[in-house]
Order: structure tokens, then C-alpha cells, then sequence
């Protein structure tokens, strides 16, 4: 035999034409499911519960309005019920002398724990001393506003009295404020 007329080694390619191909089997088609650990089973209805909470507003800024009544005086206090660390917002005490009679002296003190829990405090009008404050000579039926700004530094629920005082008569109003992280 010649060198010319002897053929390579088959590779698989030299297959008659006429016969079928073969086709591979299809894939096989597993069950389908999910395969967590048990802690992402617990955490999986926490992560869907957030952004439901967050549309019901549960996050979101929220003010309350309570209004406290006496024999010579009534308040209505607005005050931040929660909002965000590093947000501004007021607090705002409106009071009104109920009486015939000028008081002379209506003073208003805030929780130095309360108001203690936030940065940058400013109170308007000013106190005199440590978050108490004088009104002076208001005359009846004449409304006074305090208010106070108040920027969340310490995230938390933060719990507090406003008391306002005039003569033996005094008004107490108790306040909460959650902020958020």
C-alpha cells in the first residue's frame, strides 16, 4: 500500500450519510421550590412587612394635639408623636388665661429629661433659667405661644411632663416622641 492511499485513524466523521442522527434525551424537569434556612424563613415576612408598614405610614412624621384644661387656664399642645434622627421639628404650647383676672406670673416649665434627649433646643420666648419659663401680666382671654424646635440627636422614645403654672392653679401634660434611627 502506498503512502498516498492510506487513510488517518476515524474520528467519528466518517459515518455513512443515509443513517438517522440521534437526538439527546430532553432535560429532565425537577420540581420547583424554594430552599431557604430558617432564619430566612423569619426574616422573609420582616422584609415584606417593612414597605407595607411604610405605606400604612407607621415611619413616616406624625404630630399630636392634646389640650389640657383648668380652673384659670387651658393649653393645647402640639408636639412631634415620632419623626427622624437629625430632623427638625417644633413643639408648640398655646395658652390661654380662661380667668376674669390678669395673671401675673404663668409659668411653664418642660422636663429637663425630655427636652434633655435633643439637640440644638431653642425655645421661644426664652428661659430664664433651665427650660422654665415666666409669662408675664397676661390678661384675660389672651392667648401666649411657646414654642420650641427640637432636632432629634438621640433616637429612641423620649417621654416627658409640660407643666404650667399659675398661682396655686397648674396644668400637667404628659408627651411622648419616638425617633426614628
Amino acid at each position: 500500500m502506498s503512502v498516498a492511499t492510506q487513510s488517518a485513524p476515524s474520528r467519528g466523521n466518517d459515518r455513512p450519510q443515509n443513517t438517522l442522527q440521534r437526538q439527546p434525551a430532553p432535560p429532565p424537569h425537577p420540581a420547583r421550590r424554594i430552599a431557604l434556612t430558617r432564619k430566612q424563613w423569619l426574616g422573609l415576612p420582616l422584609i415584606i412587612l417593612v414597605p407595607v408598614l411604610t405605606l400604612f405610614g407607621v415611619f413616616g412624621e406624625h404630630r399630636r394635639e392634646i389640650q389640657l384644661r383648668s380652673r384659670t387656664l387651658s393649653a393645647i399642645v402640639r408636639y412631634p408623636d415620632r419623626f427622624r434622627y437629625r430632623q427638625l421639628q417644633r413643639l408648640d404650647i398655646a395658652l390661654r388665661n380662661t380667668s376674669a383676672r390678669t395673671i401675673d406670673t404663668l409659668r411653664v416649665s418642660l422636663d429637663t429629661s425630655y427636652i434633655s434627649r435633643f439637640s440644638s433646643v431653642r425655645i421661644v420666648p426664652s428661659p430664664r433659667s433651665a427650660f422654665v419659663l415666666d409669662l408675664i401680666g397676661v390678661t384675660p382671654g389672651e392667648t401666649r405661644l411657646v414654642t420650641t424646635e427640637l432636632w432629634g440627636e438621640q433616637y429612641g422614645l423620649h417621654r416627658g411632663r409640660i407643666v404650667a403654672s399659675a398661682g396655686p392653679d397648674s396644668l400637667v401634660g404628659e408627651i411622648s416622641t419616638f425617633v426614628f434611627p
